[in-house]
């Protein structure tokens, strides 16, 4: 079985492992040749045999001429594979290197070893803290958000790839990493030395806020839809009002989740998406389990890094009249996309289906419009500073909206 993905690069790429995008997932080891076969036909190296002696004539060119000599030849091939895939011309059709692969599973997986921290490369290519995840090796070794890591393990971290720095920095648990830090206020650099752990990133976030249950969705791995229903179990017992469900940047991720988590929220047997493919024309997506909160009011909060498999859960929300949508106009991504394993644990992805909502509406591009437009004021996520969540509580009170939310915009 295929374990498809929706997901889309938007965000911060994150130590934690928050990282981007949506796809699907399949077992496909070997040269990634048709039919899965050891090697090309020879009727199509018959077909290729002239665009191969052009290939060879720029690669000799390049190695002969290049002002700083010739380049390293397994990169050049590398290069040339990213290049095969890109000239389909879909964005969402790429070549992935092995690094950031094993950074995408494990965001999808939900755990991973490192210090635990959101990061990103600043202005003058420094690798800057977004936040440390709470209780997390690098919040306990007295990282702060804003810290500047100027180096790691004495290696300076300007001008190199944030997914080297990444890679760098994460390492078996228990072992240590030494950061050498720049703190505002803070005359001289410091090195902080963080013990490497296991690090579980909860794709479910939940707080009860006026009566009303709040749950947030991180991503759609594969434990996000069981542990929803945790949540919303528990929600039922403490006998809330309502449930506000936040997608804001949602990157996606399984498309099995997203059916899942819709599930929860509509009837039985409901049409959730449908999906067209090159083979088998539209296939039809309903709901799979028997839903805990389809009784209850919701509102869905939703911002332009809502995408894919986000778009799936508010689009089948919006189609079946069962909440209504506060935020921004979504990503806008509706396609789906299979990452085929090769043999050196790089990844093609491969868009192999466009997805509609169940009244058949396209989004790719277009994304879903909010049925209340609101911009985000800054707020503490799921908490009365949040504008968004003060709006979708005065929605479910039976309230207007938005004009009253739109402070400090």
């Amino acid at each position: 079985m295929k374990l498809r993905l929706i997901l889309t690069v938007v965000g911060a790429i994150a130590i934690a492992g928050i990282f981007l995008a949506g796809y699907a997932t399949a077992g496909f080891s070997g040269g990634g040749l048709p039919g899965g076969t050891s090697g090309p036909s020879d009727e199509l190296l018959d077909e290729v045999s002239a665009d191969f002696d052009i290939f060879w004539e720029a690669w000799d060119r390049l190695q002969t001429n290049y002002y700083e000599g010739p380049r390293d030849v397994h990169e050049l091939v590398r290069g040339a594979s990213h290049g095969m895939i890109a000239a389909v011309g879909d964005p969402n059709t790429v070549f992935v290197d092995p690094e950031p692969a094993q950074l995408d599973r494990e965001r999808l997986e939900g755990k991973f070893e490192g210090i635990g921290a959101t990061v990103e490369l600043d202005d003058v290519g420094h690798l800057r803290i977004i936040r440390p995840l709470p209780g997390s090796p690098a919040e306990e070794a007295g990282i702060e958000a804003g810290d500047v890591v100027i180096s790691v393990d004495g290696l300076a971290t300007r001008g190199r790839e944030l997914i080297d720095i990444i890679q760098q920095v994460r390492g078996e648990r228990g072992t240590e990493v030494v950061l050498t830090i720049r703190r505002a206020g803070v005359a001289e650099a410091f090195d902080i030395t963080v013990v490497r752990d296991e690090i579980v990133i909860p794709s479910v976030v939940s707080a009860i806020v006026e009566g009303y249950g709040y749950v947030r969705l991180t991503t759609f791995g594969a434990q996000t839809a069981d542990d929803l229903r945790d949540v919303l179990e528990d929600f039922r017992e403490d006998g809330i009002l309502g449930i506000i469900l936040d997608l804001r940047n949602n990157p996606g991720g399984f498309l099995d989740a997203a059916i899942d988590v819709s599930s929860e929220f509509v009837p039985r047997n409901s049409v959730i998406v449908r999906e067209n493919t090159r083979d088998e024309g539209q296939q039809v997506f309903r709901s799979s389990r028997s839903p805990t909160a389809a009784d209850l009011p919701m509102v869905v909060l939703i911002n332009g890094g809502s995408a894919s498999a986000s778009e799936i859960v508010a689009g089948a929300i919006r189609d079946h009249d069962r909440g209504v949508l506060i935020g921004e106009t979504t990503f806008g991504k509706g396609s789906v996309q299979i990452p085929f394993s090769l043999s050196d644990e790089s990844v093609v992805r491969i868009t192999v289906a466009i997805w509609l909502t169940p009244d058949s509406q396209h989004l790719d591009g277009q994304g879903i419009e909010p049925d209340f437009p609101l911009v985000f004021n800054g707020g503490e996520l799921g908490t009365l500073d949040d504008n968004y969540v003060r709006a979708a509580i005065g929605v479910l009170e039976g309230g207007d909206c938005c004009e009253t939310y739109i402070d400090a915009a």
